[in-house]
């Protein structure tokens, strides 16, 4: 029996294969929304032949090659022009569902009808499982490369970011640093004699700061008298107070002498409050008042003189 469907399939395809590819045609525009005024008829019918070339070679000459060529271009096809994968399997479809319009009786007879469809189907459960197969494994393929460049498009953004913070992080250290040397400036007023300017906050950090950049400056500049003006510190708080009394004991132990200029109740009671009397540092209130014992103790004197007019 499987000779004589087959040879009548033969004998059917050669002399009706136009009115099965125009029947499949119909049948898959008809089923497929998206295929609906939206995409030239040709175009359907182009890849309707090519089902039917593949359902020839498998029903006829069983072979399969058709097939798996069909299988590999529409999938990708189906990825390129984007229609719905009901769209692709209806195709898959098309054949099978004109030849059960074309053959029903009282066209065929009803046995030879039977036999003959039986073979399509069997044809369509091959291509529906092997297209299924192909198709899921491109999808899959697709889902672990596009994870692959997302991963890689993240570690560049992130790296990016690192980057960038790091750039950040770089240039507020270097402001940081600008910045205390600029508020913590070593001025040599006469030989031996130094004075410090402190402005902004005087936290912990920049008073360790302020008592190393100011024993390096009395070594290097042979100063003997040092002079710290605080009118710029807004407030002289408790590790402000301790820093400025820690400074006076360190520039003692090198051999030179510490003064406080620029000196106000509010400061002189926060010193007051952290050490005894014998351990603050000369302090005066003003800075002239400070210059003037300073270079008296170089043996200088400083004298007021009237231009004439």
């Amino acid at each position: 029996m499987n000779e004589v469907v087959r040879q009548f399939l033969f004998d059917y395809l050669r002399d009706h294969r136009a009115e099965v590819v125009a029947r499949a045609t119909d049948w898959v525009v008809g089923e497929s929304r998206d295929l609906q005024g939206k995409r030239p008829r040709e175009e359907t019918q182009r890849l309707v032949e090519k089902v039917v070339g593949w359902n020839e070679a498998l029903i006829l000459r069983a072979d399969s090659a058709p097939l798996s060529e069909f299988i590999g271009f529409v999938t990708t096809y189906r990825a390129a022009s984007e229609f719905h994968i009901s769209t692709l399997l209806r195709g898959f479809c098309s054949f099978r569902a004109a030849m059960a319009e074309l053959l029903a009786p009282p066209r065929v007879d009803a046995e030879l009808a039977f036999h003959s469809l039986r073979v399509v189907e069997d044809a369509y459960h091959t291509a529906i499982f092997q297209m299924s197969d192909e198709y899921v494994g491109k999808l899959n393929q697709t889902l672990v490369q596009r994870r692959q460049q997302l991963e890689e498009d993240l570690a560049k953004v992130a790296e990016q970011h690192q980057r960038e913070f790091q750039e950040a992080m770089a240039l507020i250290h270097r402001q940081q640093e600008l910045l205390h040397q600029v508020s913590l400036p070593m001025i040599r007023v006469f030989q031996g004699v130094l004075v410090l300017p402190l402005i902004g906050e005087l936290t912990a950090e920049r008073a360790q700061e302020l008592i190393q950049r100011l024993l390096e400056a009395i070594v290097s500049n042979r100063v003997r008298t040092a002079i710290l003006e605080l009118t710029g510190l807004p407030t002289v708080n408790q590790i402000a107070a301790a820093a400025l009394i820690k400074a006076g004991r360190a520039v003692r132990l090198i051999g030179a002498r510490l003064m406080l200029v620029g000196i106000s109740a509010q400061t002189a009671a926060a010193l007051a409050m952290q050490s005894l009397d014998d351990e603050l540092p000369q302090s005066f209130s003003t800075l002239a008042d400070g210059l003037r014992v300073a270079l008296r103790q170089q043996g200088l004197e400083v004298q007021l003189t009237q231009t004439k007019q």
